[in-house]
């Protein structure tokens, strides 16, 4: 993906980006400590442990799933996980660092996905934690809610598969 922003790109991860994703994966909770007591390796610890649960949950309930670490010309940027099953596309992680919100690289990342499943002619689905700003990018993009697990929502996007006009 080439814009105004950079080289968008996606490459394989390996051990060695062990670090960068555990500290993603924090960055992105920072925000649930801001009231708390903890002190800084205390919430490392807890952070550490968090995220290696995710990750084995991932490995387990979607051990086919594509996962790539997203960079913007060759600067390690975010993640994305995603599971292409026969009836539909889920989105299972796409998490940019906070530096790189709000400048357009997940919604480009979000529609070039949305665009192969309607080529597919499937839905896309994901979980999203209700607090998280991501979810209005979805519902932006057309995201219906199937499901409310407690914390997080269940949505799903469906491609138009109508007649289509010449």
């Amino acid at each position: 993906m080439r814009d105004g922003r950079g080289q968008v790109s996606f490459r394989i991860i390996h051990d060695a980006d062990r670090a960068f994703l555990e500290a993603l994966y924090a960055s992105t909770r920072d925000w649930e400590f801001q009231l708390t007591v903890w002190k800084d390796d205390e919430k490392a610890d807890f952070l550490k442990g968090q995220f290696e649960a995710q990750d084995l949950h991932y490995q387990r309930v979607y051990p086919n799933a594509i996962r790539r670490i997203i960079t913007l010309d060759g600067v390690d940027i975010g993640r994305l996980y995603v599971d292409r099953q026969d009836d539909n596309l889920r989105i299972i992680e796409l998490t940019l660092a906070p530096g790189y919100q709000g400048r357009g690289i997940g919604t480009d990342i979000l529609r070039s996905l949305l665009n192969e499943a309607h080529g597919g002619k499937v839905p896309v689905r994901l979980m999203v934690e209700k607090t998280n700003p991501a979810l209005r990018l979805y519902l932006r993009h057309g995201f219906t809610q199937t499901d409310d697990q407690g914390q997080h929502l269940a949505l799903e996007w469906r491609p138009h598969t109508g007649p289509r006009e010449v």
